[in-house]
C-alpha cells in the first residue's frame, strides 16, 4: 500500500516549525520575530500567519511536539523481575533530560506568558494534550498491579514525583531564579527523589 502523499501546505507548516526550532536555537526565543521564522523556513510571513497566528502559539505548539517525543512516546516497559529503584531511576533521568534542556526552558517561558494572557488555551487544548497517559503513568500503574505499591491514583502518583524534581530542576530555571542544574546535582536530585519516594509507596 502506498504511503498518503503529505499536501504542500503540511510541507509548509512542517518547514515553518523546523525553521522555528532552527531560528530559536540561533538567536534565541524572545529575539526570533516572525519575519526571521518565515527567512529561515524559506515561506513568506503571510504563509506563517495562514498557520500561526503568533509566535506565542507557535512556540505552544513545538512544546507539545517536544513533550510528545521525550515523554509520550519514550518506550519504558515495567520489569517484574527488575530492581524498582534502577527502574525509577531511568525515568526520573529521561524527565530531567527534558525539563532542564535550556532550549525547552526558553520555549516554556514564551509559552507561559501566551497562556497567562490567554487561560482559554491552557484550559482547553493544552490541558486535554498534557492530561495524556505517559510513559511514568503506565510503569506506575503496572508496578501497583504487582503489588509493589500503594494503590492510588497513577496520574496523581506521577504529579507528586514530578513535584518533587520541578522544585529544583525546573521552576527555578523556568523563572531565572537558579541557573541548569549540574549533572552531580541531578544525580543528588535523583538520589534523594527516589529516597524520599520509596519510602512511602514501596510495599
Amino acid at each position: 500500500m502506498s504511503e498518503a502523499k503529505i499536501s504542500r501546505s503540511m510541507q509548509k507548516r512542517q518547514a515553518i516549525i523546523d525553521g522555528a526550532k532552527t531560528a530559536f536555537q540561533q538567536y534565541g526565543v524572545s529575539d526570533t520575530s516572525m519575519d526571521k521564522i518565515a527567512e529561515t523556513a524559506q515561506v513568506s510571513k503571510r504563509t506563517v500567519y495562514n498557520h500561526f497566528e503568533s509566535k506565542e502559539i507557535l512556540v505552544t505548539h513545538i512544546i507539545r511536539d517536544i513533550w510528545s517525543q521525550n515523554i509520550l512516546t519514550y518506550e519504558f516497559e515495567y520489569d517484574k523481575n527488575r530492581d524498582l529503584r534502577s527502574q525509577l531511576n531511568e525515568l526520573i533521568a529521561n524527565e530531567l533530560q527534558f525539563m532542564c534542556d535550556q532550549g525547552t526552558l526558553d520555549l516554556i517561558r514564551v509559552a507561559m506568558g501566551y497562556c497567562l494572557f490567554n487561560p482559554e488555551m491552557s484550559n482547553g487544548e493544552l490541558r486535554e494534550f498534557f492530561e495524556q497517559e505517559t510513559t511514568l503513568i503506565r510503569w506506575l500503574r503496572h508496578a501497583m498491579e504487582d503489588g509493589k505499591f500503594r494503590k492510588k491514583d497513577p496520574y496523581l502518583v506521577s504529579e507528586q514525583l514530578l513535584g518533587l524534581l520541578k522544585g529544583q530542576a525546573f521552576w527555578p530555571q523556568v523563572l531565572h531564579f537558579d541557573e541548569r542544574l549540574t549533572e552531580a546535582q541531578m544525580r543528588e536530585l535523583t538520589n534523594d527523589t527516589l529516597d524520599l519516594f520509596l519510602s512511602y509507596y514501596e510495599i
